[in-house]
């Protein structure tokens, strides 16, 4: 539940959200929106053609662009690479004069009319979640690479039209239905929410559940195989209700996991959606098909921590010019831990499962020469130099916060849990930055080491510094005493650093660690 201090927060901060959030809707009503219509006659070319209906404003000229990152993904794509055949006409059908001034920017004369059509295809033959896939039986549409926008800030809505080719039986996204209320024409309050909302048409299948009056819908595409998507959709409702209770609400009307199956592996978090890649053939074990839970529950978790409460460099976002945070231990790190640990406390898994999980984790630290090489700032800030948004860079030079990351946070936690007797954890910090800084303001690394030390009551700067900003090897001394635990002795180096209970763990060590495993339904 909320601490009265962050009630406190929370009313000082509403006037300013209310108020950012009134001036953005009064701007979205003022502009008219941009409309898509995206269609592929031949699907089996991997060809998506667009035509966008695009208002000037009276301009004599104007400058467009295409994204040339996705936020979520810290890597600098070339988007811009797979849009050929540009064209602009009248709405008479005028032909008019379209320069390229940039690799992802295009300026338009107009003559000064109202709008202008715009015209396009996108080479769509990309199996991963920030790219474009068309084909005869599934399309996956990103909003980064497929729609070309205004060079501007404002809140302008972004209207598409979908027309689904033969074997496109369904097609299912997390943005609203358009207010002409047709099929498959979608309406984004922004350009924002455009690219936050990928689409997926194909023959789905559907899952929906209920928790807390919203839905959701669990969409399974591609090669679905023998994977049981109506067990996997009650599993999920489980991680979604344990979620709740974490942060104590929903921030969205509705959202949608869209599975899709086919070759390759991860996952990206939007704003009311995630679009994940996964493989049956995979998950046919209960070990894979836990891990694939974990997946799931970090990407879901994201719709809190990344895309509502983020780091003030992330936001707004600046899709021509890449940002840099030392933040993202907190996004990704933070995101990770409890995305675990939110599995065991729905009841999916069980605290060996969670103590396997994080013993992965710092099994692969400690055994990863980068770790002395390069701090956690440092591979946050980084990022965009290593060449995969943070996963795969080489362990003997660097460290990686997907790694890392839950090991602080798991320790984090331990020492607040330990400074306040027990009564607070850092599942309080989370709520309570959040209650601060979700929404248009973000948090700098400050605030969130001061919330931190508010919520613990004690002073965490060399806990932080130590952690965060220097290759000091970490102390799990304070964590594993405090949880009653203990690194398991072994001469496999593949089971070294292996948490297990202690045998002579007190009753007042195993209570910590049912306390930091167990439901919050169940306090």
């Amino acid at each position: 539940m909320p601490t009265r201090l962050g009630h406190r927060a929370r009313r000082g901060a509403l006037p300013f959200l209310l108020a950012w959030l009134v001036a953005a809707a009064s701007t979205a009503q003022t502009l008219d929106p941009i409309v898509y219509t995206v269609s592929a006659p031949a699907p089996a070319t991997h060809i998506a053609e667009v035509e966008a209906v695009v208002p000037t404003g009276g301009k004599t000229s104007i400058d467009l662009m295409m994204p040339v990152w996705s936020p979520g993904f810290y890597r600098v794509e070339n988007y811009a690479s797979n849009v050929h055949d540009v064209a602009a006409h009248a709405p008479d059908g005028e032909g008019l004069a379209v320069a390229q001034p940039r690799p992802n920017r295009w300026r338009v004369r107009t003559g000064g009319r109202s709008s202008i059509v715009l015209t396009y295809a996108v080479t769509c033959d990309r199996a991963f979640v920030t790219a474009n896939w068309v084909g005869e039986d599934l399309a996956v549409l990103n909003g980064a690479p497929t729609f070309i926008t205004f060079v501007e800030h404002a809140k302008r809505p972004h209207d598409v039209r979908l027309e689904p080719a033969p074997r496109w039986a369904r097609v299912m996204t997390s943005l609203d239905p358009a207010p002409d209320g047709r099929p498959n024409h979608f309406r984004a309050t922004d350009y924002d929410e455009l690219v936050d909302s990928p689409i997926v048409a194909g023959a789905l299948s559907v899952h929906e559940f209920t928790v807390a009056g919203r839905p959701h819908y669990l969409v399974d595409a591609g090669e679905v195989g023998p994977f049981d998507g109506a067990r996997a959709a009650r599993d999920l409702q489980q991680i979604v209700e344990e979620t709740a209770r974490f942060w104590g609400f929903l921030p969205y009307k509705r959202y949608v996991f869209l599975n899709v199956f086919r070759r390759g592996g991860g996952g990206l978090e939007h704003l009311n959606s995630t679009l994940l890649t996964s493989n049956a053939e995979r998950l046919e074990t209960p070990k894979a098909y836990l891990g694939w839970l974990g997946f799931v529950s970090h990407e879901y978790f994201h719709a809190f921590n990344v895309k509502r409460l983020r780091p003030v460099e992330l936001g707004p976002f600046d899709y021509e010019h890449p940002p840099t945070t030392s933040s993202l231990w907190i996004s990704e790190g933070l995101t990770s831990y409890f995305g675990e640990l939110i599995v065991t406390r729905s009841g999916l898994g069980t605290s060996a499962d969670f103590l396997a999980a994080l013993s992965g984790h710092i099994r692969q630290l400690q055994s990863s020469p980068g770790r002395l090489r390069q701090t956690l700032n440092e591979s946050s800030l980084d990022v965009w130099s290593q060449g995969n948004s943070g996963v795969g860079q080489d362990p003997k030079t660097t460290v990686s916060y997907y790694v890392k990351g839950p090991v602080v946070g798991f320790l984090l936690d331990a020492r607040i849990r330990r400074a306040t007797a027990g009564r607070r954890g850092l599942d309080d910090v989370m709520r309570l930055t959040y209650e601060r800084y979700a929404g248009a303001h973000g948090f700098t690394p400050d605030q969130f080491r001061k919330t931190a030390e508010e919520v613990a009551g004690t002073d965490l700067g060399v806990f932080f510094a130590r952690a965060l900003a220097s290759t000091e090897e970490l102390d799990y001394s304070e964590a594993i005493d405090w949880f009653g635990l203990r690194f398991a002795s072994s001469d496999d180096p593949a089971a070294a650093w292996t948490l297990e209970v202690r045998p002579d763990a007190t009753p007042a060590q195993r209570a910590h660690l049912s306390a930091l495993v167990g439901s919050a339904r169940a306090g």
